[in-house]
């Protein structure tokens, strides 16, 4: 007697699941099964780990791609799971993954539930039902969980646990709350020993201008000890600098299962935070955290660099970082040269100098190198006078004129987003309704055909909520734009303080925050500030005290 091939899939949502006894579990379970059929043979067996029948579709997992292949080929008569969720929960595919593998002469059983046919209308419909019923399960579960995560970060208590876990800055203690399974919660406080370092990070960053890496080796040349590793690393620190719960959030849902493989990391919108703040968690300030982000985000290759804020250099130059040649576009960088006196002490001049040189001789600057004087000194007196004048003018009238950018268009264009959103919505539900009516053989429709709408109306969804998104970000910036002119104005006095008694340092992190960026030209330095007010300019002089004579441009121009 031919015995049939038989193939088992076990598959379980999670790593952990599968660290313990789950696949053990299933695999014993479809062993014994195959032994009560005489004529079934144990042929091969497929495992997901850490895959999530519900959030992942079909062609994002490998093993159900896998089995496709083996089918086309003829390896197996039998697909054997221990239960049919294993297979998937997405109402909207599975079933068809499941009819698929039948129409290929595949049979396919499970343990607890027997075999699955499709021989009639009835036998589509109960295939269909079987997922629809595991697709709403799984996502009671993930709004349960959820919501159990948001309740549970409120009062500071985490989901996880064990000191190496714990973010640096923190430790766990016991919190006398309990799982199902009676084991006992962590809760996270403050560690004395390593909270001051943490807030050093911050301060370093934010404040003095330190990159990530310079951070990274002043720790280590401190011998100070990261919570995990020997030494710190540009991914320790960042990962500190991106993490709310110094600022008294505790994040839960940050990353998420794209495939069998690897974690994706989800934008900070969709992390779950709690509602109220955790004071007794808080390191830095809500500003400072979010000022960091700002900071990153202007820094990351990846962005466009209208924002860019300086890093900060071992160069004695104030303005390196934010100053470029406007007529050629390649950032000043330092030089210097070195004159003996007569009494034998040596004369150190430094410079400002275009870096075209070293890549070619196109630049029109008829000065390639301008002493630090000639630059600095002009251009902090036009910063300081520019800010006296600053503080003289009447914003309200501005404001009341709509200079600064309205947001009407982006709120037109928000609205029509919405309705085509809610249209796609009430689109969906038509189409899968009709999937129902496919079953019993009451639609005009193909299944292959309801499947490609089901896809084509959810990307375009997708993708019209990205769009919202973006929009949201717009407006809600136009606003912000608002404040930032009338905040500008209150800390002009504040800020021209700290930046006389500054050290060079800071001081070069302060000029970053009004300045977006400096031009040098042959007849003009152009000073471009981090404030918009449209049509608005102000030439400030027309000639300087200096040998190196030029127009000092101020066009007052802050996105943030």
């Amino acid at each position: 007697m031919i015995k049939k091939k038989v193939r088992c899939l076990y598959r379980v949502s999670t790593k952990k699941q599968g660290e313990k006894d789950d696949i053990p579990m299933q695999r014993i379970s479809c062993n014994d099964f195959i032994k009560t059929k005489d004529d079934w043979i144990l042929d091969n067996e497929y495992i997901e780990l850490g895959v999530s029948g519900y959030k992942l579709s079909e062609s994002d997992r490998d093993v159900l791609q896998e089995i496709k292949k083996d089918v086309l080929k003829q390896e197996f008569d039998v697909l054997l799971v221990f239960m049919f969720d294993r297979i998937g929960r997405r109402e909207e595919e599975t079933p068809f993954v499941v009819e698929w593998l039948i129409n290929h002469n595949i049979e396919v059983w499970s343990v607890k539930e027997g075999q699955r046919k499709i021989e009639n209308r009835a036998d589509k419909l109960i295939n269909y039902l079987t997922y629809w019923q595991a697709g709403g399960e799984s996502e009671k579960t993930s709004i349960r969980v959820r919501e159990a995560q948001e309740q549970m970060a409120e009062k500071g208590i985490l989901t996880y646990g064990g000191e190496r876990n714990s973010p640096y800055g923190y430790k766990f203690i016991k919190s006398g709350t309990y799982t199902k399974k009676g084991v006992e919660r962590q809760k996270l406080i403050k560690n004395d020993e390593e909270k001051e370092n943490a807030y050093r990070i911050y301060y370093l960053y934010t404040v003095i201008g330190y990159g990530i890496g310079s951070i990274a080796k002043i720790f280590n040349d401190e011998h100070i000890k990261p919570k995990r590793g020997k030494f710190w690393n540009t991914s320790s620190i960042s990962s500190i600098l991106s993490n709310p719960i110094y600022m008294g959030y505790p994040a839960y849902s940050k990353k998420t299962t794209r495939n069998m493989s690897s974690r994706k990391k989800l934008p900070f919108e969709d992390w779950i935070l709690p509602k109220n703040k955790i004071k007794e968690l808080a390191i830095v300030s809500e500003e400072t955290w979010y000022k960091t982000q700002e900071i990153k985000k202007s820094r990351n290759k990846n962005e466009k660099k209208e924002n860019s804020k300086p890093v900060q250099t071992k160069s004695p130059l104030l303005f390196i970082g934010m100053i470029k040649c406007g007529e050629c576009g390649y950032s000043l960088t330092t030089s210097e040269s070195k004159k003996i006196k007569k009494n034998g002490d040596i004369q150190k001049y430094m410079y400002y100098r275009c870096s075209s040189t070293r890549f070619t001789h196109n630049c029109s600057l008829e000065k390639k190198s301008i002493k630090k004087e000639e630059i600095e000194e002009p251009i902090i007196n036009t910063i300081l006078n520019f800010l006296d004048s600053m503080e003289k003018i009447d914003l309200s009238e501005i404001l009341k004129k709509g200079i600064l950018n309205n947001n009407q268009k982006e709120q037109r264009e928000l609205v029509k987003c919405e309705q085509k959103i809610s249209e796609l919505e009430n689109k969906l539900v038509v189409l899968k309704d009709e999937v129902v009516k496919t079953l019993t053989g009451n639609s005009n429709f193909s299944q292959e055909l309801l499947n490609e709408l089901i896809e084509n109306t959810t990307n375009e969804k997708e993708k019209l909520i990205k769009e919202k998104n973006e929009l949201d970000k717009i407006i809600n910036q136009k606003d912000l734009d608002k404040h930032d002119v009338t905040n500008f104005k209150n800390m002009i006095p504040v800020w021209k303080k700290e930046f006389i008694d500054a050290s060079f340092e800071i001081k070069k992190m302060l000029l970053s925050e009004i300045i977006k960026e400096i031009k040098v030209y042959n007849n003009k330095i152009e000073i471009v500030f981090r404030i918009e007010i449209s049509n608005y300019k102000n030439v400030m002089y027309d000639k300087l005290n200096t040998n190196y004579s030029k127009i000092i441009e101020n066009t007052i121009c802050l996105q943030k």
